[in-house]
């Protein structure tokens, strides 16, 4: 029965986490959402999402009580609480990133990699949960590895690779962070439902969790755009020629970059401002490079949470939908050690590829093998099922 429950839910879960690189992807590009500029930051979608995942638990909370679940037993416990509110934060985290991350790249690109953690599991399982570490665990990550970097065999070879097929040093930066937040995310999730009061089922968890991750974000939205003010994060007084060219004057129309090349002048290898800039002006400069996102990470919370294009919103909440789904499905199979399932939930990665590639995507053969090795390895590291029956983690309310 417990590997017939594994089989259904990682079936669900995989559907659900390809949807959301999807959907991400899609809520931005400016193609799929009216051909418009996007005009949404990471940090407004991550709210809108979290937004729709809550709605969507407290439906399920509710049809629970009316069917006859105890009040009592959607409060968790303090202990079980306090991984939830951990969870929530890093969760928030993690979405910021992961809605950063398809403004610029194809979710093929680095899906694969924000999955690094998953060799990590074996030993976080060991530790925690006293569970064995198996030959088939180093052959798998040995794939996994083999897998990670077989797309990059053109670029050893000498082969030259667009700027939009490889990930540049804040793109590698976040999916450090990304992992990071992902292998607590597993690690958490175990322990919360280790922790829970007995009785307390999956979709109070995951309202919890929403809660506290809607918490977090409300204040991310308040807090950064008020410290970015006070510093005039986007009114810089000197700025690289570099770093102006690239990340402001390319993508401004021309009125714009006459307008900013009135006030901004080239000083040997930096761009400097006038002293004399109206407040009017000011203004002006600041709303322009505040649009493009000059400052990588102030731009994550940028914008109001009522945007002008409403299209990305569409796509943001439907990832909320197939979000509630897949927590639902990691908090359900939570009970069981989470590298015995985990590695599973990630087969869709060798799908990604010829899903983006209906997209119009670029997508190399080398790209392909290596999503369906990296796949191989995650699926050959549980595949021993028949030796090692999984159990559940021993809960410590009983």
């Amino acid at each position: 029965m417990e590997l017939i429950l594994l089989i259904g839910w990682l079936m669900i879960i995989n559907g659900a986490l390809g949807g959301q690189y999807i959907l991400k992807w899609m809520g931005n590009q400016p193609e799929f959402v009216g051909n418009q500029p996007v005009g949404v930051s990471p940090g407004v979608m991550t709210w809108w999402r979290e937004l729709s995942k809550l709605i969507w638990a407290v439906i399920a909370v509710i049809i629970e009580v009316i069917r006859g679940k105890e009040l009592k037993y959607l409060m968790p416990g303090a202990a079980s609480m306090i991984t939830i509110m951990i969870c929530a934060f890093t969760g928030v985290i993690e979405n910021i990133g992961f809605f950063y991350l398809p403004k610029y790249y194809s979710p093929h690109l680095y899906a694969p990699y924000v999955n690094v953690y998953l060799v990590m599991l074996p030993f976080f399982g060991k530790i925690l949960f006293n569970a064995s570490i198996r030959k088939e665990h180093w052959i798998g990550i040995s794939l996994v590895v083999i897998g990670l970097a077989v797309p990059h065999i053109p670029r050893i070879l000498g082969d030259s690779i667009s700027a939009s097929e490889t990930l540049d040093f804040t793109a590698i930066i976040w999916v450090i962070i990304i992992n990071c937040c992902l292998c607590s995310q597993q690690v958490l999730n175990n322990k919360t439902v280790q922790l829970a009061v007995k009785g307390v089922g999956p979709n109070a968890l995951v309202m919890w969790r929403e809660i506290w991750k809607m918490t977090f974000i409300w204040s991310a939205l308040i807090i950064f755009p008020l410290i970015g003010s006070i510093i005039d994060i986007n009114f810089p007084q000197n700025v690289s020629v570099e770093k102006f060219e690239r990340r402001v004057l390319s993508f401004v129309n021309e009125s714009d970059k006459t307008f900013l090349l009135s006030y901004y002048e080239k000083s040997g290898d930096e761009y400097v401002i006038n002293k004399n800039v109206s407040l009017e002006s000011e203004e002006k400069i600041k709303t322009i490079i505040s649009d493009v996102g000059y400052n990588r990470f102030f731009s994550l919370f940028d914008g109001s949470i009522i945007p002008e294009n409403w299209w990305p919103i569409f796509f943001v909440v439907l990832a909320g939908l197939t979000g509630y789904i897949y927590s639902f499905g990691f908090f359900k199979l939570s009970k069981f050690a989470a590298h015995y399932w985990v590695p599973y939930t990630n087969i869709w990665l060798a799908v990604l590829p010829f899903v983006m590639f209906l997209f119009g995507k670029e997508v190399t053969t080398f790209q392909v093998i290596g999503a369906v090795v990296t796949s191989i390895g995650l699926i050959v590291g549980v595949s021993d099922h028949k030796h090692h029956k999984v159990e559940e983690i021993e809960k410590k309310n009983k």
